[in-house]
């Protein structure tokens, strides 16, 4: 078990230094770069997310109500039946739901 333990950290420890080298890397590319492109790229990536977010939000104003041409069904909701509260032995009054009227204690 503690070999393999071992084993699992090595090849975290060797994935976490791979993953640092990396990072390292990119960061002094992307540091390399002039100022006009860096301001480019934010531009284009910002109008890219701008552009799929309209569409995603025209997409939602457009398929409000649509139900495949058949419209939505408002009928009455009809009588809800309530449970009825328990007979308690406390301090406390038992009321029916929905009425202000007291329960009768037969």
């Amino acid at each position: 078990m503690k070999k393999i333990k071992k084993s699992f950290w090595g090849a975290y420890w060797k994935l976490h230094d791979k993953k640092k080298m990396l990072v390292a890397r990119l960061r002094g590319y992307l540091d390399g770069l002039p100022p006009k492109t860096r301001r480019r790229i934010v531009l284009a990536m910002l109008a890219a997310f701008a552009t799929l977010a309209l569409y995603t939000f025209g997409k939602a104003v457009y398929d409000i109500g649509r139900n495949d041409g058949s419209r939505m069904v408002t009928d009455h909701a009809g009588q809800v039946e309530l449970s009825v509260q328990q007979k308690t032995e406390n301090h406390l009054i038992p009321y029916l739901y929905g009425t202000d009227k007291e329960r009768n204690e037969d």
